[in-house]
Formats: structure tokens, C-alpha cells, sequence
């Protein structure tokens, strides 16, 4: 959750989170806990009910026996279902619902202290639309359950407010669902990477290690993959497309570089790491003037990066030629640099 870290909100930190990502759909909350509560009603005050069932034994003797001692009848609710939702609560409850536990264990761990997915509150969603629906299966009349239920939705689209951000929503067209640009300039990448003295040394080092599950050969194969700066707006989407592009930045270093403070997680500016990476796209995107050539060639070889990858209108690009880049081509509006042979 953006903006919201446990130094700052200390043990209200999980409960500012929920009600964030709660907001205005609070009549889920209150459905579900409700919910809850009736159907953990119904399920302890019904009783165990005996199936009496007539068994032959091997000796051709009836008896009446008792079988299945101690089953119950199915409460209404589902009874497991039930307790499943329950069972989620309590382990939440004394986990990543325990402001106690979050605020000494994240830190401790090296976790950033933001929760940006909070995955825990699916439960309530999805066990709010389960409870309604028993609730209108309860109805034996096909017509009055259909008016309720059309009364329920009703009721839910004016209590619970569209997200504005359905209203604007542009899908990808292609099969990747990224933007367009990412599969082209990804290939277009490799394709160029693959001629390159670089990817052919590499390789060659990688073949010669016959242990495919060892730790050197994964480390000489990654070798095989270009490194890469893209710009800010493709950079996420990128690492989830192609795991063979290495990226210079992961993502709570980006981050920090375009000014994001809100992932609790801060990097020493003047460290020669982060300087270095700083001052690449600072020459990107000629943000720096004072940054010079032989700078920017330091920093390269010392992060051993490839390619740059800058929106068209935006390079720096008689700074990065002048610098030892060599343009590759440009492709749906981005140019691509390489350094190097």
C-alpha cells in the first residue's frame, strides 16, 4: 500500500492497510463477517444427528447398527465452507494481521514495509459473494429468490462504487497482455546481442561446464543475457515478460532513483553502487550535466551494462554516441543503444 509503512503508522499500520484497500466497498466487510457470525451460530447449535443403517455381517445376521456415530447434518451455511473462511481469519489474525508481529519481523527480514499486494483480503470478497448467495438459496420460490437477488445487486452497485479506473481501461492486444512495444524491442535486443563478441564469449564459457543443475554454469548461462536500462513505464512490465533480460535496476532501486520514497526501503546515495547506476540515466536523459563521457564509460563497464533503451524524443543521444554507444535501431518510438563491441 503506497504511502503507508509501519515506521510511520506503527501498530495501526495493518489496520490503516485494510481500511485503504477496504475503502468505500465496506458493505463486503460487514456482509462477510456477518456471515460469519450467523452461520458459526447455526453450525454449533445444530445437533449431531445418528444415520441408523442395517448392516449384514458374514455371518448372515442382521443387526441394526449405528453407523457413522457422531456425523452431523449439513447446516445450512455448508458447514466446512464455513470453517475454512474462519480457519483463514484466525491464521491471518496471528500473522500478517498482527500489527505486533508485522512490526518486528518486517524490518528484521529486510522485507520492504509496504504492503503493496495485499493478497489477505481476497477471503472477504470472495466469501461475502458465498454468503449471499446462500442466503438467497435459502428462498424455496424461483420468483421471490429472483427478486431478491436482483434487489441485492441493485442495493450492492449503488452502496459499492465502480472503480474510476474501469471506466478508462485499455487492454493490450497482444497474446503477452504488455504493451506492444515490450515483445519488439525484447527481440529486437537479443537478435543484436547474439552478434556481438560479448553473447559469443559467454556462450562459449557456458558450454564448457557439463553440470546444467550447478550454481557456475547458471551463472556463466546468465551471461548469455543481455543487461539493460529501460525506461521507467516498461521497466516492471519488461521482468515479467522476459526472464532472459537482465535488468541493471531491480525495483526498489528504481524506485528510489525517481524519487519514491514510500517503499520504507532507502539506498545510501553515496555509495559508488547507486551512484553509478544514478549516473547512467542521468546520461540518458541528459539530467546531468556535469555527468562526462568518461564517467558514463566507468560506470558502464563497471556495471558491465549493454543496452540502453530511451524513449526517442528523450535521449541523450549525441551525449551517449559520443560516449561509446552505437545506435542499434528504433523501434515503436524507443531508440536502442549498445555499448561496446
Amino acid at each position: 500500500m503506497g504511502g503507508v509503512t509501519v515506521r510511520e503508522y506503527g501498530l495501526s499500520f495493518v489496520g490503516v492497510c485494510l481500511k485503504h484497500y477496504i475503502g468505500k466497498s465496506w458493505p463486503t466487510l460487514v456482509i462477510f463477517l456477518a456471515g460469519i457470525v450467523v452461520s458459526v451460530i447455526l453450525s454449533l447449535r445444530k445437533k449431531p444427528v445418528e444415520n441408523p443403517l442395517e448392516v449384514v455381517t458374514v455371518d448372515g445376521k442382521d443387526r441394526n447398527m449405528k453407523y457413522g456415530e457422531g456425523d452431523y447434518e449439513e447446516a445450512p451455511d455448508g458447514n466446512g465452507s464455513t470453517w475454512t473462511f474462519l480457519s483463514v481469519i484466525l491464521l491471518c489474525a496471528v500473522t500478517v494481521y498482527n500489527p505486533f508481529l508485522v512490526r518486528i519481523l518486517i524490518p528484521k527480514l529486510g522485507m520492504t514495509a509496504v504492503y503493496y499486494r495485499f493478497f489477505w483480503v481476497m477471503p472477504i470478497t470472495f466469501g461475502a459473494a458465498y454468503y449471499l448467495t446462500k442466503a438467497v438459496s435459502v428462498i424455496r420460490k424461483p420468483l421471490i429468490r429472483a427478486i431478491v437477488s436482483l434487489a441485492m445487486a441493485a442495493a450492492l452497485a449503488v452502496l459499492i462504487p465502480v472503480n474510476p479506473g474501469l471506466t478508462n481501461l485499455t487492454l493490450p492486444t497482444n497474446v503477452y497482455k504488455v504493451n506492444g512495444a515490450i515483445p519488439v524491442l525484447c527481440d529486437a535486443i537479443h537478435a543484436d546481442f547474439e552478434t556481438t563478441q560479448t553473447y559469443q564469449k559467454a556462450a562459449a564459457r557456458s558450454e564448457k561446464v557439463t553440470d546444467r543443475n550447478s550454481g557456475k554454469w547458471l551463472k556463466r548461462q546468465s551471461r548469455t543475457y543481455p543487461l539493460c536500462v529501460f525506461p521507467y513505464e516498461l521497466e516492471f512490465a519488461v521482468r515479467q515478460y522476459d526472464p532472459t533480460v537482465r535488468l541493471l535496476f531491480n525495483r526498489n532501486l528504481r524506485l528510489f532513483y525517481e524519487g519514491n520514497r514510500t517503499t520504507g526501503i532507502t539506498y545510501d546515495e553515496s555509495k559508488k553502487r547507486y551512484q553509478r547506476r544514478a549516473l547512467i540515466l542521468d546520461a540518458m536523459y541528459g539530467r546531468n550535466e556535469e555527468v562526462t563521457t568518461e564517467d558514463f564509460q566507468t560506470a558502464m563497464e563497471k556495471t558491465k551494462t549493454k543496452y540502453l533503451i530511451v524513449e526517442e524524443h528523450l535521449a541523450n543521444g549525441g551525449f551517449l554516441v559520443q560516449a561509446g554507444c552505437r545506435q542499434v535501431s528504433v523501434v515503436a518510438g524507443y531508440t536502442i543503444f549498445r555499448y561496446g563491441d
